[in-house]
């Protein structure tokens, strides 16, 4: 299996570099510390997997990088792999595409087994989280609310804590429109703020 490793902070990069090395079916193509050069990276090698933190350079740029693999044509599957365990967060790389998530207290070789399953064309979700967060459940509640593309998106940048202001910006639309859009996620997720999202 082809893996792009992207992580910002070089001695983590090098431990997952050296880990999945140890194991022949498992070959690092190469290395990236931010998103340009991970995009650049996966032009060139055609990877089947790129591994990602969640915030990438102290912000959630992991989740903007995830976006835009999984857009390309073809892409590579994509796995988070975070210090971060909150169900925000699971729900975060869950909107932004990721294929699989898991946190970086788990052992040495729950990592292989996620990177293998990964490739495989498994999802794998940390089902240890603090929140007990599971792709099964951010999945079924997401699709039980029958969220629309936008209203995904919208509510990508609400977990991010975004203002309505933000959002229209980031969407070149109205402030009025992300109103709009923001009361039918809430209702469609049976609840009655923003606040409750993070409770």
């Amino acid at each position: 299996m082809k893996i792009v490793l992207v992580e910002d902070h070089p001695i983590v990069r090098l431990g997952l570099a050296t880990v999945l090395g140890a194991h022949d079916d498992l070959g690092v193509v190469a290395e990236a510390a931010d998103p340009e050069t991970a995009m650049e990276a996966v032009a060139k090698t055609s990877p089947d997997l790129v591994i990602l933190p969640l915030r990438l350079g102290g912000v959630r740029g992991g989740l903007e990088l995830c976006r835009e693999l999984k857009s390309l044509e073809r892409g590579p599957r994509v796995m988070m792999y975070t210090s971060y365990t909150g169900h925000t967060d699971a729900m975060l790389a869950f909107l932004s595409g990721a294929d699989s998530f898991l946190t970086k207290d788990h052992p040495e070789g729950r990592l292989v087994e996620t990177v293998r399953a990964t490739g495989r064309g498994n999802r794998v979700w940390n089902d240890t989280a603090d929140t007990g967060a599971s792709a099964r459940n951010i999945e079924e509640r997401v699709r039980g609310a029958a969220l629309t593309g936008r209203e995904q998106e919208v509510l990508g940048f609400m977990l991010q804590r975004f203002t309505n202001a933000d959002i229209a910006r980031e969407l070149f639309v109205g402030v009025p429109t992300v109103k709009t859009h923001v009361s039918n996620v809430l209702q469609k997720l049976g609840i009655e703020s923003r606040k409750a999202l993070f409770e």
